[in-house]
């Protein structure tokens, strides 16, 4: 299993994170100023990775970009191993990818973000080519670590799962501050794909990692590069020193020395108050309670498994989620005052706190796209600044 392989520190990850995006600049990796740090370990064996993404049209059109590299250790301790690294958002039809939101199936059986699957999708062949004559020439497996910031993290999380599906690979997963791509289901796949070596780096104030919301989910642990907890569009860069994961991670020999955080998954029962909704502001730590007291309300009315297990669109989901908030009034008054303080501290998020409220399927559903469009906002700003 990946136990077994080395594993790079967070300085090489997030090098081979950001040299992802130099395979569409002049020159390609070899022109890269990272390629002078890792060519000492490791031979770049590709860097014409293509991949169509955002919207229907672009698919139609099979509009085609380079999307990463794929490097193969020298002989020392990851000979043999290979790295596939993933690029980010470059370009506005990344955007349309990273913010469309249906639903559909990848490899692993579970539902996932579908443009994210439909960008990996069309990835695919030139991965299985590459892989199927690695596999040909190794007589001890595939050992392959998959790294990839932002739109690259989600697509490196679909990579891992297809490679261990398909390969029965030994994979070991590196992201950083990439958006949530499944639903629990899928997380739970993916770190049973990885015997849970997965390193997923955020800064906590990086809103790309908020998106999109519940029912999405990351795998549960991360590992907290830069702490403050403010959301800023400057959060999310790659290589920028605001604060940058690239300048982040050179400051950590080792993800020993990295703080750890948690995504939640109901260890906690959250329930919010109405009467203390002036202390929700726009942070990652309040975007995280809300949707926790969501999912603690969902799961007292009994309808969470129902909603996890729906495979439909987004918005399909979040009307559900709207209609069961609504019949939970009918049911019992505490669980009336438990809505309107869920309610309440979502408009003191989005900047509304004085906004009345209204006990209808309407102004829940109005609501809940308030946080959606705040979040979905933020991290579109942070996207189109990298």
């Amino acid at each position: 299993m990946s136990k077994g392989m080395s594993t790079l520190t967070p300085e090489a990850a997030a090098m081979f994170a950001a040299i992802a995006y130099d395979v569409n600049a002049k020159g390609g990796v070899v022109q890269s100023e990272y390629y002078n740090n890792l060519k000492g370990v490791f031979s770049f064996e590709s860097s014409t990775l293509k991949g169509v993404s955002g919207g229907m049209l672009e698919r139609v059109f099979n509009h085609t970009t380079s999307f990463g590299c794929i490097a193969k250790g020298k002989p020392g301790p990851f000979g043999n191993d290979f790295v596939l690294a993933l690029r980010g958002t470059e370009k506005k039809r990344d955007i349309i990818t990273d913010l469309h939101c249906g639903v559909s199936t990848c490899a692993n059986g579970q539902p996932v973000h579908a443009g994210f699957n439909n960008t990996f999708n069309s990835l695919k062949q030139q991965l299985e080519i590459f892989f199927v004559q690695a596999m040909k020439q190794s007589s001890v497996g595939l050992n392959v670590h998959v790294v990839g910031h932002s739109l690259g993290g989600a697509l490196a999380n679909l990579a891992t799962n297809w490679l261990r599906q398909r390969f029965n690979a030994n994979v070991k997963l590196y992201t950083f501050g990439a958006p949530r791509v499944g639903y629990p289901s899928f997380a739970l796949k993916t770190i049973s794909a990885t015997n849970n070596v997965i390193y997923r780096c955020v800064h906590a104030g990086d809103p790309v990692p908020l998106v999109p919301v519940w029912p999405f989910v990351h795998t549960e642990d991360e590992y907290i590069l830069h702490g403050a907890p403010s959301i800023t569009a400057k959060a999310h860069s790659m290589t920028n020193k605001t604060p940058g994961y690239l300048y982040t991670a050179m400051g950590f020999r080792s993800y020993a020395a990295i703080n750890k955080g948690k995504e939640s998954r109901l260890r906690q029962q959250v329930k919010l108050d109405y009467d203390n909704r002036l202390q929700a502001s726009p942070t990652t730590r309040w975007a995280r309670i809300i949707g926790e007291a969501i999912v603690t309300h969902l799961h007292a009315s009994g309808r969470l498994h129902a909603i996890q297990g729906d495979i439909s669109n987004t918005l399909t989901v979040y009307d559900k989620i709207a209609k069961v908030l609504i019949d939970s009034i009918d049911v019992s008054k505490g669980h009336a005052a438990d809505v309107k303080g869920i309610l309440g501290h979502i408009l003191a998020f989005c900047g509304l706190p004085f906004k009345a409220i209204e006990m209808s399927y309407k102004f829940v559903r109005y609501t809940l796209s308030l946080m959606l469009n705040t979040l979905t906002r933020m991290a579109n700003l942070a996207i189109k600044g990298l």
